[in-house]
């Protein structure tokens, strides 16, 4: 594929996600002019009950589902671009399922800790499961399989999800954590964003530049070293940033799974294997999925709220059963 349609590609992604994020800041269970969007945006008044539903509620909101939309399919496209495994994400490896746990650490001991204590701690997890999985790669020396790879993750989620709901059983924490633990932006707020966005920004920015050297190891290890690369380096930053990632997502909303393992390979299917295109094209799909996805959860039962998770799952469950036949795993 040409490098002109690439980018062409990359201006229609991020011209579409503009209008799904007005579409879900003008659409929600009460109804709002369009004056009314652009007097909260720029004029606000907080006298006026319509603004204030647009200025604190939906605007944190819809901004908050990209970050963590994009969050989890940067993550994924990080993850299959070193491990040139189609499945890897990090809600199948564990990585989201180590962050929550920390996430219920916080809840059941720290109940009035920072957002940014609470991000420190999701990341703590996150790191733990993130070196563990590495581990298990380094020793291998032509990288775990599918089947091993899946197999792994299972177990680690499976471990780390049994302690926290103890946790949760312990501390009386289901009121707080069910909302949590299933994937919604309703609770969303200014302070998080405004405390997790320069992290976000690093870890994206960060992510970025890895995208030459990603495609060479997702060519072969083989052609990356003899192309001067550093595969084994590479691969520990991406972990890295996969941590910090997934981290911020989970921190924001739950450990909120297949996001990063369906937007890349769809991505790919347009702007091809370089990762200097796949890595933006997956962050800004991302990013609409979830506030596409976070639109429909808030307007199946208006004015009650299910979380969005809900709806990434119908749509993942079958997603990764047609990629595990494709794998042949």
């Amino acid at each position: 594929m040409r490098k002109g349609k690439k980018i062409n590609t990359l201006w229609l992604l991020l011209l579409l996600a503009i209008l799904v994020f007005f579409f879900a800041l003008y659409n929600g269970a009460s109804t709002v002019k369009g004056n009314e969007v652009w007097q909260a945006l720029f004029q606000f008044d907080p006298t006026d009950q319509a603004q204030q539903i647009i200025r604190n509620i939906r605007l944190p909101r819809v901004i908050g589902a990209f970050i963590v939309g994009s969050c989890f399919a940067l993550s994924g496209a990080l993850m299959q671009g070193v491990t040139r495994n189609n499945l890897a994400d990090s809600g199948l490896l564990g990585i989201n399922a180590g962050a929550s746990l920390a996430m219920a650490f916080s809840f059941a001991f720290l109940p009035k800790a920072s957002p940014f204590s609470i991000f420190l701690l999701s990341l703590l997890g996150s790191l733990i499961v993130t070196m563990t999985v590495l581990g298990f790669f380094s020793f291998s020396k032509i990288g775990l399989s599918t089947m091993q790879m899946i197999l792994a993750g299972v177990a680690i989620s499976s471990f780390f999800t049994a302690i926290s709901q103890a946790l949760t059983q312990l501390f009386n924490l289901q009121q707080d954590l069910t909302f949590w633990f299933v994937g919604g932006a309703a609770n969303i707020t200014w302070q998080q964003l405004v405390v997790l966005s320069p992290i976000y920004l690093m870890a994206v920015i960060g992510s970025f530049l890895l995208g030459k050297s990603i495609s060479l190891i997702h060519l072969s290890e083989s052609h990356a070293i003899a192309l001067g690369g550093h595969p084994q380096r590479t691969r520990v930053l991406v972990f890295i940033f996969v941590s910090i990632l997934a981290a911020l997502a989970v921190s924001l909303v739950g450990p909120v799974s297949f996001i990063g393992l369906m937007v890349p390979p769809v991505v790919r299917g347009f702007v091809g294997t370089d990762y200097r295109y796949v890595l933006p094209a997956s962050f800004i799909a991302g990013g609409i999925l979830v506030m596409l996805a976070d639109f429909v959860a808030r307007m199946i039962n208006p004015p009650f709220e299910t979380p969005f998770g809900l709806v990434i799952s119908l749509i993942g469950v079958p997603f990764l059963l047609v990629q595990v036949r494709r794998e042949r795993v």
